[in-house]
């Protein structure tokens, strides 16, 4: 028994009879529906394909390309679910198919837009999957996601387990056939790292080679940031180690409470009494102690707010074995260390923050509406809500009279209290103006007063930092707050690429 090439579609024969027969990659179509061999039938039904595994062709070709519609047109780094739970695709995808005959290997790689390598492997990419087994695998993705629980809200899943039964040995796919590669975007080294796709031309390379003989097929396509600008992340895979850069721009908002005004008292233009008022004048006496004295100088230049607010924000937001109670974040049960490091510019960086320092007069909110969206509540925060971190010190007036702040408990509030407020623009990012403003739900979104859902803070463990609580929290327990493991996922989502 011979076969003949099957060869741009035309009429072939096979077992001494003519068939009508076309090839779409290595599958093979028969318009008569059948065959016949030495009296046996054997039923080959339109539209399903026969893969031939033997040999039948010293040639060979390739067919190549970026699958680019919505499923895989963005990249989440490990699949990290989005605020409502849904699905994300975690890896690049590649459509590649086989013809004519088998080959020696395969070799798949990536390439910088500079020529450089970023990742390449023979006969053994993480994931190949046969074409023919997509939709059985969307819909396995599908059933297996855990059911989104706003209570409970894990952001990773083992989504790789529902790969598993999919997967071809490297073996397969050096013979004919149609099938799918999925590159999760980590190097040869085991790192993801997010800037390689930010506002990015690279080129994805297959090549088989058969007998000495290689083609070569190529695909080019772009990459950027999809959701933000302001931060990037490089994953160690093999160390569970996650850096991340947050930019962040911090204005000097100046200083109150120190400058004293002269002023003439004097009606008649001719003659001049000077009178001088400072701030500290109107503490009362009663409320002065020896022990505390008056500020009437700075105490912290903006150099100084700068470095304890970058020091907060690298400390709350960080999950590692730095900070005293959040240690990691779990990925499908694997611990990662997370490291913030937060850089002061104006360039790819989140909405300007002032840092203001405040002293002998009312106590000074600090507060982050974040950049002005669609939502209305967004412009009336915007427009009630200064966008600033204050720097409360010295005698300060409450609504329950004046107190004093030592600028050792202050530095700490400082750190936490920057923390929190850059924290409200990756909430609105990530989760929406609600999110942000209701402080995860603990506060009425427009009068900012403690909501039904409002608790204590936890006596022991982390205190989460972005909600408010309905007890103030001490100076000494301000070293447990910290940014929760979802929302810390969130900025790895935030890094969402999108193909172009």
């Amino acid at each position: 028994m011979s076969r003949t090439r099957i060869i741009h579609g035309k009429c072939t024969k096979i077992i001494g009879e003519n068939y009508n027969v076309f090839a779409e990659g290595s599958i093979l179509y028969n318009a008569n529906c059948e065959t016949r061999d030495n009296g046996l039938e054997k039923g080959v039904h339109y539209g399903d394909y026969e893969k031939f595994e033997e040999d039948i062709s010293e040639d060979f070709e390739l067919k190549f390309s970026l699958k680019k519609d919505k499923t895989y047109s963005t990249v989440v780094p490990f699949g990290i679910l989005d605020f409502n739970g849904n699905y994300e695709n975690a890896s690049f995808v590649f459509d590649y198919s086989l013809m004519l005959g088998n080959v020696d290997s395969v070799e798949f790689k990536i390439l910088n837009e500079d020529g450089t390598t970023i990742y390449a492997i023979t006969n053994l990419p993480e994931v190949v999957i046969s074409s023919k087994k997509i939709p059985l695998l969307m819909e396995d993705i599908i059933n297996k996601k855990p059911r989104y629980d706003p209570l409970n809200p894990h952001k990773t899943w083992d989504w790789k387990s529902v790969f598993d039964p999919y997967k071809i040995t490297a073996g397969d796919y050096t013979k004919i056939g149609s099938y799918v590669i999925f590159w999760d975007g980590f190097d040869n080294n085991g790192i993801f790292d997010s800037k390689n796709f930010n506002n990015k031309k690279l080129k994805a390379v297959i090549t088989a080679t058969k007998k000495g003989v290689k083609k070569t097929k190529e695909v080019e396509f772009t990459t950027q940031y999809k959701e933000v600008d302001w931060v990037d992340v490089k994953i160690d895979k093999n160390n569970k180690k996650i850096d991340t850069t947050l930019r962040v721009n911090l204005k000097d908002g100046g200083a109150n409470g120190i400058d004293c005004i002269e002023r003439d008292i004097d009606p008649e233009p001719k003659f001049k009494v000077a009178v001088t008022s400072c701030p500290w004048d109107k503490i009362p006496t009663s409320s002065i102690t020896p022990s505390q004295p008056v500020i009437k100088s700075r105490t912290r230049n903006f150099q100084d707010l700068e470095k304890l607010a970058i020091n907060g924000i690298n400390y709350h937001w960080g999950r590692n074995k730095n900070h005293i109670i959040a240690k990691d974040v779990k990925i499908v049960g694997e611990p990662y260390e997370v490291y913030v490091d937060s850089i002061n510019t104006e360039e790819n960086s989140m909405d300007d923050v002032s840092l203001i320092y405040n002293t002998n007069g009312s106590w000074m909110r600090s507060g982050n509406p974040g950049t002005a969206t669609l939502n209305p509540i967004s412009w009336v925060g915007n427009l009630v809500s200064r966008e600033a971190v204050c720097y409360n010190v010295g005698y300060i007036k409450y609504s329950n009279g004046w107190g004093y702040v030592i600028e050792k408990d202050e530095d700490i509030n400082f750190k936490e209290t920057s923390a929190h407020e850059i924290g409200h623009e990756i909430l609105k990012s990530y989760g929406g103006t609600v999110y942000s403003y209701g402080h995860k739900g603990s506060v009425n979104v427009v009068t900012q007063s403690n909501s039904d859902q409002s608790t204590n803070y936890p006596i022991s463990g982390e205190i989460d930092i972005m909600p408010y609580y309905k007890n103030y929290i001490p100076i000494n327990d301000r070293k447990r707050m910290v940014a929760a493991e979802s929302d810390v996922l969130s900025l790895i989502w935030l890094t969402k690429i999108i193909i172009k």
